[in-house]
């Protein structure tokens, strides 16, 4: 038997036990059985106490089992929390299909954030562990976007732009990729910047196309800047002065944009009771 067998098979001796001992302390007084109310409390709680160390030592994997169990019985919570766990593979190898189907049961019993509904329209939009499907992608990312998900605004937008799911709408695809620039997304910004330069879903307007592209192109995109160097050939002293000073502002302020959270699987900040 390999090293690798003898400690992979420890390890799942070591979840067992620890599984049995949880139930054991899940019982009612005197070995009573709760009911099912009753259960998933006590499942989350200690699902809770495992995933902090509460007590006794982090366990991600216990965290984990525990939290499914009370997803299998239906708790909104412990399905987000068991879907965030699984995609980000928190005591477990990462598992998107996995992820993506119990953020998805939790999403139907209204239990979201910005960022699951992010994953779960761009799931729908790539056909990634389920169907391609853009009038579903449309559907969920639309809610994200309007809470201000800026992976949700781009591919809203790349949606809206290609008419998937429905007809081009070139002024939705631009007012979401420029929420998206504005929030520091490097694509958006070199996209908002061709939208602006060619007079797509907008009016042409060289200088700003100019300094969406500069500034896209001081992070990074090549693309960008051959653009921006491009348009530039075509600009007035005067146009390209403004752009040179429109990039500045759009510079500073996207460096005060708030930066985007990532998907929080985290139990709350207190076990319920």
């Amino acid at each position: 038997m390999s090293f690798f067998n003898r400690r992979t098979i420890a390890r799942t001796v070591i979840q067992l036990v620890g599984v049995a001992a949880y139930c054991l302390l899940l019982a009612g007084p005197g070995g009573t059985q709760p009911d099912a109310a009753d259960m998933v409390r006590r499942l989350k709680a200690q699902a809770y106490r495992a995933y902090y160390g509460v007590e006794q030592p982090v366990n991600h994997a216990l965290a984990l089992q525990l939290y499914r169990q009370a997803a299998e019985r239906g708790d909104a919570e412990a399905q987000f929390i068991t879907g965030g766990m699984l995609y980000q593979g928190q005591g477990t190898d990462p598992d998107r299909r996995g992820g993506f189907k119990w953020l998805l049961k939790a999403a139907e019993q209204g239990k979201v954030t910005p960022e699951s509904l992010a994953i779960i329209g761009a799931m729908y939009l790539r056909g990634s562990a389920v169907p391609q499907n853009f009038l579903e992608a449309k559907r969920w990312l639309t809610d994200a976007a309007d809470k201000g998900n800026l992976a949700a605004q781009n591919d809203l937008a790349y949606l809206y732009y290609n008419g998937l799911g429905g007809e081009r709408d070139y002024t939705r695809a631009l007012e979401l990729y420029e929420k998206a620039a504005l929030q520091g997304d490097v694509m958006a910004q070199a996209n908002t910047g061709l939208m602006y330069a060619t007079g797509t879903g907008t009016d042409t307007d060289k200088a700003r196309g100019y300094a969406w592209y500069s500034l896209a192109a001081s992070r990074g995109n090549a693309t960008a800047a051959i653009n921006r160097n491009n348009l530039m050939m075509h600009m007035s002293w005067e146009e390209l002065n403004r752009a040179q000073n429109l990039s500045l502002e759009l510079y500073r302020r996207v460096e005060n944009m708030a930066q985007p959270k990532p998907i929080a699987p985290e139990p709350p900040a207190q076990p319920q009771k």
